[in-house]
């Protein structure tokens, strides 16, 4: 059976993870570069912005409250442009990326964990659910004891 919320969930997620990745590669790549032109700091603070935005977003279609090991927020804020990257000290660029990392652990349980919903709805059938769905409704099984009682006293009456 396919939750096309649940999909939607797992494909924002999965993007924002890729959009995470991107965001690493970038600090790291300016970490060993020493200048930067203007189009390279506007798109890294463009990426920026939308990590800020797509990831409040996320937590709130998830309805997930923040944790002390998901450390999205300030690995994003930590890093005030590429030039900035260069005056890290070897302890604060060791911290952003410890941060990014256990950053992107919590989002890829969260994602395994949607993905793990994904599976066991895949293991119900839709008929199954259409059944359970049905004859929870008490008017639904009403009419059906009414049919299975009138369907009985017809037989009784005509052939015994």
């Amino acid at each position: 059976m396919i939750n096309r919320n649940l999909e939607n969930k797992i494909k924002q997620l999965s993007d924002f993870i890729k959009l995470w990745g991107d965001f690493q590669a970038l600090y790291n790549r300016a970490s060993k570069q020493q200048s930067f032109t203007e189009q390279e700091e506007t798109n890294f603070l463009e990426l920026k912005s939308i990590l800020a935005r797509k990831y409040q977003a996320l937590m709130d279609a998830l309805k997930i409250k923040t944790t002390a090991e998901d450390r999205t927020f300030e690995v994003i804020s930590q890093v005030m442009n590429l030039q900035s990257i260069n005056k890290f000290s070897p302890l604060q660029f060791d911290k952003l990326n410890s941060d990014w990392h256990n950053s992107y652990i919590a989002l890829n349980k969260v994602l395994g964990s949607l993905e793990n919903q994904r599976t066991e709805l895949g293991k119900v059938s839709a008929f199954g659910q259409l059944f359970k769905k049905l004859f929870s409704n008490p008017i639904v099984v009403l009419v059906l004891i009414i049919i299975v009682i009138s369907a009985l006293s017809y037989l009784v009456k005509n052939f015994f």
